[in-house]
């Protein structure tokens, strides 16, 4: 048994890296098909503004220099694999972990931009480290309150408290998240007061609305997913047995009923945090947050390339891996699932 999960484990690593290079290629060629260039895209650069543009013979030394004046085809390969610099030394590309230069910001890797924190601080205090933090209260407050609203919601279908909560989670699904992020900036700073416009990261507090924009859709749909996973598992005979032993309605739905339900909540799980890296582009932004989202945002509109791939790469391959920690994590919450999968299964 343990030899066919450590094949399976390898087999989805293997899709993994496939799907990697394809996205890598698919996100390549689009990021190309932009018109315009690093050096004459500044969509919000003030020289592009009054007219300006860079002199011929300096943008064709930049091009050079980061290889924008290869063919598209070996710009892919010098990305993914290395290739030699102006000096004759090789150097590595992405499947050694580098990211590659920033074209807009002098000297910096893209990887030293995301991962390296300012002198003095801690790695949770990095671009990454501010995102993955953000990412970790909203997945709390997602959780947090998701789980129980599904619960509360699937206890007692047909009552006014389901029923509300049915309504307020289909209108918070709804709503965008950038839509909620101004309306919270409206409502709670410019009339209530309750929070700055301009915020210090450095105050816990401080990180409660941004983080809460953030989770409200995931909260949402993690409730609906567990209150109709509920739903499906509460008359199987096993729970009626229970409830006609007489224990009590609680541990009811808390043993017998919330443990077999669990394999579509997790399944949802995954890729509803994950959702939560996607809002990092607005979420940041609208928030001034200092985090990568932020920084993504900034490198399309001045089409830093290196940027864009090497955040596009780190959200796939989260997206990549938490779905393999899914499908782990269900076929050791509900053995049948593994069972289905081996050779000769029915």
């Amino acid at each position: 048994m343990l030899a066919g999960m450590l094949r399976s484990l390898i087999r989805r690593l293997l899709r993994v890296i496939v799907v990697l290079l394809a996205a890598t290629l698919l996100v390549f060629l689009l990021m190309h098909a932009i018109p315009g260039s690093p050096w004459d895209n500044y969509s919000d650069s003030p020289r592009a503004l009054q007219g300006l543009t860079i002199d011929k013979s300096v943008q064709l030394e930049l091009e050079h220099r980061f290889g924008l004046d290869l063919p598209v085809w070996r710009q892919f390969t010098r990305y993914v694999f290395g290739d030699f610099d102006r000096d004759g030394d090789f150097f590595c590309g992405v499947v050694c972990g580098n990211l590659g230069p920033s074209t807009q910001i002098r000297g910096r890797s893209v990887q030293d931009i995301l991962f390296e924190p300012p002198e003095g601080k801690t790695f949770w205090e990095s671009r990454f480290g501010y995102s993955i933090r953000l990412v970790l209260f909203g997945s709390l407050i997602a959780v947090g309150l998701g789980i129980p609203l599904g619960i509360i919601s699937a206890a007692k279908p047909k009552s006014l408290l389901s029923r509300s909560i049915s309504v307020g989670l289909a209108a918070l699904i709804s709503i965008p998240n950038f839509v909620l992020g101004l309306l919270a900036i409206i409502v709670l700073a410019s009339w209530l007061g309750l929070i700055k416009v301009l915020p210090d990261w450095d105050i816990p507090s401080h990180w409660i609305v941004p983080a809460a924009v953030l989770a409200v859709m995931p909260m949402a749909g993690i409730a609906r997913v567990t209150q109709a996973s509920l739903l499906n598992v509460m008359h199987a005979d096993y729970v009626r047995t229970a409830h006609g032993k007489g224990l009590a309605p609680a541990r009811v739905m808390l043993v017998h009923v919330l443990r077999n339900a669990l394999v579509p909540i997790v399944t949802f799980l995954g890729p509803a945090l994950m959702e939560m890296f996607t809002g990092l582009l607005i979420v940041e932004n609208l928030y001034a947050f200092p985090g990568f989202g932020r920084e993504y945002w900034e490198a399309v509109l001045k089409l830093d390339y290196p940027m864009i791939m090497g955040v596009t790469l780190i959200f796939a391959t989260g997206m990549l891996l938490v779905n393999v920690l899914t499908d782990v994590l269900c076929e050791l919450l509900d053995p049948r699932i593994r069972a289905i999968k081996l050779p000769g299964a029915p």
